[in-house]
Order: C-alpha cells, then structure tokens, then sequence
C-alpha cells in the first residue's frame, strides 16, 4: 500500500507521516511540504491514500485532491485541516474523511475505517464480506473476488439491495436486462452461483420457483450493518452507494427493497 502525505508545515508534516506509519505500519509513505512536488510525483506509483491539508499554499488541498483522483479514481482522499468551513466541498469531491488538527493515531484509525476504496484486510475479518458503499465490491478472506462476470456481479449487488426480499426473476429482468429474454438471467445465475460455490459461499443465497433472494444473516456487508443501526456503520456512508449500477442512483438507505 503507497501512501501520499502532504503538510506545508514541516513539522506537523513530520508528525502526521509518523502517526500514519504508526496507524499503518507496513505502508510505504511518499510525504511533500508543498502541493507542487506532490503533483510531479504522482506518475511514480499508484497511490491507495492522500492524507491533504487542505492550506497549502497556491494550490488548496482540494485542487491537489482533484489531480490525485484524476491520476488515480479509486485513491481515497483523507482531509486534515484546522478549516472546518471546508468540510462541504471535501465531501463533494468525495473524500473518505475530513480531520480536524490536531491529527491524532485515534483519527487517523476512524479514517482508515472509513475508506470509500482501499479495503483494510484487518477490517473485514475471515469468509465473505460486500461492501456497498463506494463502488459494489466482493471480497472473501480480505481479497477481491474477481471470478464473477459482469452480470453475475450485477445479479449479486440487486439482490443485496434487496436486502432478503426475495425478488422475482421478471423483476431482476426488467432492472437488470432491460426486459431482455430471461436466458439473460439464467446464465447469470449460473455463473454467481458457479463463483459462490468455488469459495464455498453459494449458501448465502436463496432459491426459490421463480424469485431470487440472498440471506442477509449469513453475509458480512456495510449496508446491512447500516440497515440494522450498528454502531459506526452510519459513519461509513457518504451518500455513494453501488456507483457503478444506474439502477442504484437515488435509492433511499432507508427503504431497502422499495
């Protein structure tokens, strides 16, 4: 994991990178005092993690932010700042989170619990886990399951928002396959639960004459934590969910299944 740290200050910016080695001690941190040199470096190596100040000079934190996404789209932005009036075009440039200074080893580990992109194998435990905020991810024993088709996964992520309704296979059509044939959908169904099975997970969903459902006591996922009021998983969600499904945009959290 490739870490970008960037403070004007000399100081703080040798305090921050210290408590993000000591928060993430494996990561390879990159750090800068100013805006510029953070810029020429960015072609040098992915970068997982910004944490930004946001007053750095000419260039603001936010702009920095926006050539960071730009070179790396799943980069996950962490503000740290003593401007709290910044807050709001942070969140609209879809940071993971805004700290206010000083930066604490505590904060930075709320942060890291909040990531939008970067998965923390330590965060998601052993067996399958779906993450629904950010893009919709699957991973199993910390790694990304990447056997699943397209549609299959899109299968999977419908039936998650659904949340255990059980969904009837003319519905998942009409969403899903935009009305097409349902030999769409049976060969979608094939191939999850062909992905399931290889990870001895197929369990998780259910079967029925004619409806599709997943069962939601059986799956680790943020949007069922969120569902069921647990605590910090509010904090995780940030008003983007399922990015990539069209279907997704506008759905209420509060009304799963609608």
């Amino acid at each position: 994991m490739r870490i970008l740290v960037v403070e004007d200050e000399p100081i703080l910016l040798r305090q921050l990178t210290r408590r993000v080695q000591e928060a993430l001690p494996e990561a390879e941190i990159v750090a800068f005092d100013n805006a510029e040199d953070a810029i020429a470096a960015l072609p040098s190596g992915v970068i997982n993690i910004s944490f930004l100040d946001i007053a750095i000079g000419t260039v603001t934190g936010v702009d920095l932010a926006r050539c960071v996404k730009t070179a790396y789209p799943r980069c996950d932005i962490v503000f740290t700042t003593g401007y709290s009036e910044y807050a709001h075009k942070a969140f609209e440039l879809g940071a993971s989170d805004y700290l206010m200074k000083p930066v604490t080893v505590e904060k930075i580990e709320h942060a890291l619990s909040q990531l939008r992109h970067t998965t923390l194998k330590e965060n998601m435990g052993k067996g399958l886990f779906i993450r629904c905020f950010g893009d919709f991810e699957v991973y199993y024993d910390g790694e990304p399951v990447v056997s699943f088709t397209k549609r299959s996964k899109e299968l999977l992520a419908y039936l998650v928002y659904k949340a255990g309704v059980l969904c009837p296979v003319t519905e998942i059509c009409n969403v899903i396959f935009r009305n097409s044939s349902d030999s769409y959908i049976r060969v979608a169904k094939k191939d999850l639960i062909k992905t399931l099975s290889d990870i001895g997970e197929e369990d998780i969903l259910i079967k029925g004459w004619g409806v599709l459902g997943i069962d939601r006591e059986k799956v680790q996922c943020d949007y069922f934590d969120y569902l069921d009021g647990k605590p910090g998983a509010l904090n995780l969600y940030h008003g983007v969910y399922m990015s990539q499904y069209d279907w997704a945009y506008g759905n209420s959290l509060s009304k799963p299944g609608n």
